[in-house]
């Protein structure tokens, strides 16, 4: 599985190589010297077009590992988003000391960021940068975490990965307090809207993720906001904004990109998964319908000679039904 891992994360690496470029130009481009935007900007509509494009690709991938290929994950986290040897640690380390190191900027450079007149942001960038830290620790502990083990149910090992799973939503919630305050009086649409839809995608991707440890898993859900949300990261880069925010970015687009990948190596066939987890429920977005009944099935054989047709029953009579079953002429009085 790690050829359709490698093969979805380098699709969206392509994907956020040209997005990159196309919010360049239109920063370029399409504003005023005045900072007004210039109606019908063909970047503009590049940007646009590009993020639908990559949004339907993505739905695609899930829906082939889905429906052509019948995959599934583990229902436990610790299996689900397992790696090993020694580049699973460097990459998930080095993701962890760029989320670390843009919240430790962000603490210290705080007060430089650009307000209007009469507005401080200091306070809530340096609470943002608190929870940049503790979604670093969350992280690592995640992937650090899952080893391959099963993680037994109401264990501490489970504990620790629904917390760890828990601190981005709350980073990422948080986050979007802090851009709403900062955009508040911008008139501009486009010149915060990426920035509002990377960070609600990315939240929506690690709400998929802590699914997965508080037993309600929605791997091909997971899959798709993962790479959507880091593709919508990489596109707000060439924005201006303080570089322990773009950092910032950068980390939690390695995360998604690192996580999505994990998951997508996991994936097998249903047949072993059910296997190995007979009493795992299955995964929320997975098809449990249930066939409808044949015919011949809706009853159960009555004895001998009960599979003759109905010209073969013998009709009782009613004074032979019970009478709570049928009226009487006492009771048609």
């Amino acid at each position: 599985m790690r050829k359709l891992a490698l093969t979805l994360t380098c699709t969206t690496c392509v994907y956020s190589a040209f997005g990159i470029f196309s919010r360049w130009l239109q920063n370029m481009t399409a504003f005023e010297e005045n900072g007004l935007y210039i109606p019908g900007s063909f970047w503009g509509i590049v940007l646009t077009l590009l993020c639908i494009a990559a949004a339907c690709t993505f739905f695609g991938f899930t829906r082939y590992y889905k429906k052509n290929l019948g995959l599934t994950c583990a229902p436990d986290p610790g299996v689900a988003f397992a790696g090993d040897g020694l580049l699973h640690k460097i990459i998930y380390l080095v993701i962890t000391l760029i989320m670390a190191a843009g919240g430790v900027m962000l603490l210290i450079t705080a007060g430089d960021a650009e307000a209007p007149l009469g507005m401080d942001f200091s306070g809530l960038l340096r609470i943002l940068a608190l929870l940049g830290l503790l979604t670093a620790g969350g992280f690592i502990g995640l992937a650090g975490g899952a080893n391959g083990k099963e993680t037994p149910d109401g264990s501490p090992r489970q504990a620790g990965f629904c917390l760890a799973t828990t601190l981005p939503i709350a980073f990422c919630c948080f986050w979007l307090i802090v851009s709403y305050r900062q955009d508040a009086v911008t008139s501009v649409v486009w010149s915060y809207a990426p920035e509002i839809l990377a960070i609600a995608c990315s939240l929506l991707s690690f709400y998929y993720i802590a699914g997965h440890a508080y037993g309600r898993s929605k791997p091909f859900a997971t899959i798709f906001f993962c790479n959507l949300g880091a593709f919508l990261c990489f596109v707000t880069l060439p924005d201006e904004r303080l570089i322990a925010q773009q950092i910032m970015f950068l980390g939690i687009a390695g995360m998604q990109l690192f996580l999505s990948w994990m998951l997508v190596s996991g994936l097998r066939r249903r047949e072993e998964i059910f296997a190995r987890f007979p009493n795992a429920p299955a995964t929320e977005d997975e098809d449990d319908e249930v066939p409808p009944p044949k015919p011949e099935d809706e009853f159960e054989p009555m004895g001998p000679g009960s599979e003759e047709g109905e010209e073969n029953f013998v009709e009782l009579p009613e004074e032979y039904i019970d009478p709570g079953t049928v009226k009487t002429e006492g009771d048609k009085k």
